[in-house]
């Protein structure tokens, strides 16, 4: 569990560069995990990205898959 006192450097106190490949990670991940095809690849990939997101100050993140 993380220490609510822990002092932490969120999205907002991020150099730019930072935050865009943080991002970009982010993105690079769910896309692999989407092209597995599995769903509970893409959820469980989708969840760790949510929770890191808002870890780091943000709002999450939410995959919504469209169908072909």
């Amino acid at each position: 569990m993380i220490d609510p006192n822990m002092k932490t450097l969120g999205l907002r106190e991020m150099h730019p560069m930072q935050v865009k490949c943080l991002m970009d990670f982010v993105g690079t991940a769910i896309e692999l995990a989407a092209g597995t095809g599995n769903e509970k690849t893409l959820r469980d990939v989708e969840a760790s990205a949510d929770e890191l997101i808002q870890l780091l100050g943000g709002k999450g993140v939410r995959v919504e898959v469209e169908e072909d």
